[in-house]
């Protein structure tokens, strides 16, 4: 078992969880030999996956997989009453990938993966409870990040296809057929180029496809026991918008949760603006969009990114414009499938401007406002410089955080709205502009 925890350990610390078994044989000098012994016994089968190179070229070597999954129960927050869940119960807001740690210091959720009578019968149930802590609750990290673990996207196959299109980061593949009970005998069961971007950005394009989509089913039967009723899952399409902070609850296709099984309807933790103290923790009260139930579709999304590059040249463009280093702390491009189609006839040169944040708990509230089909009661005042908007950003207190929004203006600044003094633009009607980016930063002094 240590060279099997050993293994864990080091895949943990990879980009995507996956590494080549070179690369794993000269960090923890075990043979090859004994690697692919221990991946294949019948106790590991489901913690590893070989990928082995799609062609035979000399260049080419086998890769290692980490498909161990430890799902957390999406409904815990809202008080799971399911005695017999399979699922972890603990905290949200210390197990997803957007930030670091809960930050509450009275969290009524439990922090401690080996707290809780619940998680130690799981544990034990899965013979997990010889792993340390420390491990296991990393698992459950990389289990909540697509980045790190394998999901397949839920909403692809719906009409109208996925609402994220090619900036989604899960496998545009029938769910259906990884989980064996795709009905459907039209149904292409083939790697598209959506597969294929997926693979690009997993860096394992140059493996075995077989290999890859076993992958996905080991996941997948870690999480079935989740997927208690087939015809609720299949028939869940509701389309709420993104959620109010304060009330952040998804309901069922037939928008009836009172009488929804738990396994046909999804819920995200419920917090109040006031006891969450950073914009990450209002930032992760929006829809939670979990395998293996689908992702509801919504027409806000707040799309992570993970390139360096691009954070590199955000923070030298805030830091020029404010005049002051900065540090980037989240960058996320905000997609609108509304507001993609209203601008996609405007072939102008795009038009800018910037808005502050003055509260975390208005977040949503404006998110919400660039889809509002009438006027806005209260005018949106944003700001042509981005000095401008980081002078009237108000700083977190706790956290030092601040955050601006990029306005894109479908047209110009005057066929938008007001002009005021100070190189600010009053807008009043939001079906003029749409959010294109928002970032949150730290001074770098």
């Amino acid at each position: 078992m240590d060279e099997v925890t050993s293994l864990l350990r080091y895949l943990l610390t990879t980009k995507h969880s996956i590494d080549t078994l070179d690369s794993i044989v000269n960090q923890l000098k075990i043979s090859k030999e004994r690697i692919l012994q221990l991946i294949n016994e019948q106790s590991y089968s489901e913690y590893f996956q070989l990928l082995r190179p799609l062609l035979h070229h000399n260049q080419m070597t086998d890769k290692i997989a980490l498909t161990l999954d430890l799902f957390c129960c999406t409904h815990y927050a809202q008080q799971c009453k399911k005695q017999s869940c399979p699922f972890l119960h603990l905290c949200p807001y210390n197990i997803r990938p957007m930030y670091a740690k809960c930050t509450n210091k009275t969290c009524p959720y439990d922090h401690d993966i080996l707290k809780s009578v619940h998680n130690q019968r799981i544990l034990d149930a899965r013979g997990l409870s010889s792993i340390p802590a420390v491990i296991l609750h990393e698992l459950v990290r990389a289990s909540a990040d697509p980045m790190r673990s394998f999901w397949v996207c839920t909403d692809h196959a719906k009409k109208g296809g996925c609402p994220k299109k090619q900036y989604c980061d899960k496998l545009h593949y029938c769910y259906y057929a990884l989980v064996d009970s795709c009905t459907k005998p039209h149904c292409q069961h083939a790697i598209n180029d959506a597969c294929l971007r997926y693979f690009r950005q997993k860096e394992i394009n140059e493996q075995s496809h077989d290999d890859i989509l076993e992958a996905f089913k080991k996941v997948l039967r870690q999480r079935k026991p989740d997927l208690i009723d087939t015809n609720n899952v299949q028939s869940a399409t509701a389309s709420p918008k993104i959620s109010n902070s304060t009330h952040n609850q998804r309901k069922s296709a037939n928008n009836q949760p009172s009488r929804a099984s738990p396994s046909s309807r999804r819920s995200t933790p419920i917090a109040s603006a006031s006891a969450l103290s950073t914009y990450d923790d209002i930032l992760s009260s929006k829809p939670d969009t979990s395998p293996p139930l689908p992702d509801h579709e919504q027409d806000i999304i707040l799309l992570d990114s993970y390139n360096k590059d691009d954070y590199s040249q955000t923070e030298r463009y805030l830091s020029n414009e404010i005049g002051c280093p900065v540090k980037i702390l989240a960058s996320k491009n905000i997609f609108s499938e509304k507001k993609e189609k209203q601008s996609s006839t405007i072939r102008t040169k795009p038009v800018y401007y910037y808005c502050p944040l003055r509260s975390p708990s208005d977040i949503f509230q404006l998110l919400r406002w660039q889809n509002e089909d009438k006027k806005l009661i209260k005018p949106l005042t944003v700001y042509a410089r981005v000095n401008d908007a980081h002078n009237m950003a108000t700083q977190h207190f706790q956290t030092n955080q601040l955050c601006i929004f990029r306005v894109h203006l479908l047209g110009s600044g005057v066929n938008n709205g007001t002009l005021l003094p100070d190189n600010r633009l009053q807008l009043d009607d939001p079906l003029t502009m749409c959010f294109d980016r928002m970032w949150i930063y730290v001074y770098n002094l």
